[in-house]
């Protein structure tokens, strides 16, 4: 479908995400030494450079309503606003990777050193603890009404395992709830996702 698509040879995920609308946002291989540039395609095919100066960019995430555009720079957390055409850091200090969009918009969860963040789209306070692990923690998908996290986290014993957690929101922030293991064998589980109907 696409050739130059960045990947993680550690993971073998490929950095990219696609709109409700059908947009898909992608981190280019093409360019030199490590870094890279940002591009949409839409669903003709046409590639378009959102961020065309390369750059260290990765995991570009949309924002629910396909406006915005969440990614890591630097190890810290930005939003590119695809109407206005602006660049906002939301961290500093580094250490932040995988990007996910709460169902409303309001929140970005992350993995953080030890354990998964979250913290406001709008740039209002600063990262808070979600869960907290010695081992790290990849949030990966929302149900669709935004109660319930699947995570992966990596175990010294097994590997990769797939978790679910409740989660609440109090329009102050998340608050999560118990972990529950999904799948958790000696094998690599990855990449959960809900389906739209949950």
């Amino acid at each position: 479908m696409l050739d130059g698509i960045e990947y993680s040879t550690e993971s073998g995920f490929a950095e990219v995400s696609i709109s409700r609308t059908g947009t898909l946002v992608y981190r280019s291989s093409g360019a030199g030494k490590g870094l890279v540039t940002v591009q949409l395609l839409d669903p003709s095919g046409n590639a378009q450079a959102v961020l065309a100066t390369p750059g260290d960019y990765f995991s570009p995430t949309f924002s629910p309503n396909g406006n915005q555009l969440a990614l890591t720079s630097g190890g810290d957390i930005w939003v590119y606003d695809l109407k206005r055409t602006t660049m906002t850091r939301l961290t500093s200090g580094g250490g932040y990777t995988s990007l996910l969009w709460t169902r409303d918009g309001k929140e970005i969860v992350c993995r953080g050193n030890r354990g998964m963040l979250w913290l406001h789209a709008d740039r209002s306070g600063q990262p808070q603890p979600l869960l907290q692990s010695e081992t790290l923690q990849n949030p990966w998908s929302f149900t669709p009404d935004g109660k319930r996290l699947a995570f992966v986290e990596s175990s010294p014993k097994t590997g990769a395992d797939i978790w679910t957690v409740p989660i609440e929101s109090d329009g102050g922030g998340l608050r999560a709830g118990t972990p529950e293991v999904f799948l958790q064998t000696p094998f690599h589980e990855r990449a959960p996702v809900f389906s739209p109907d949950g």
